[in-house]
């Protein structure tokens, strides 16, 4: 996980679980997915691939679970990473508001959204290819993850 997406958790636990009327789990990972999308729909030729990790899901102080969501998008052929983050926030729109422009390797940029949640875009290249990392912690929602 980023260091953003972990300071962002850990400010999330101390606040967003406290809120009264917080979404249902399975509300606030679906409009964490769809913000996912949304950035996905973004990527020329985008394929995704969900590469959420077997424990998804983290417990809120208070009660509720964070889910979280990971997915891999390969662009087409010669995608512009730095240009597709530098253009990123311009975009999404209003839901989304940067949180921070990373300064890492890679290109990268962190979203808190309109919904809640806070997500990481990272362009990494593995292997050779170039893929889009998102990552989404969903708000702090009731529910039980075995249900989700």
């Amino acid at each position: 996980m980023s260091v953003t997406a972990v300071l962002t958790l850990a400010g999330m636990t101390m606040v967003g679980c406290a809120m009264a009327g917080r979404p249902t789990l399975e509300q606030a990972r679906a409009d964490t997915e769809a913000a996912m999308q949304r950035i996905a729909d973004e990527i020329p030729g985008g394929v995704v691939e969900v590469r959420t990790p077997d424990s998804a899901y983290l417990a809120c102080d208070g009660g509720g679970y964070y889910s979280i969501n990971r997915w891999a998008v390969t662009p087409q052929p010669g995608f512009d990473g730095e240009a597709f983050v530098d253009a990123l926030p311009g975009r999404l729109g209003s839901d989304f508001v940067v949180a921070e422009t990373v300064d890492i390797r890679s290109p990268a940029v962190a979203f808190n959204h309109a919904s809640g949640a806070v997500l990481d875009v990272k362009v990494l290249g593995v292997e050779g290819d170039i893929v889009v990392d998102l990552l989404g912690l969903a708000p702090c929602g009731d529910g039980d993850p075995e249900g989700v």
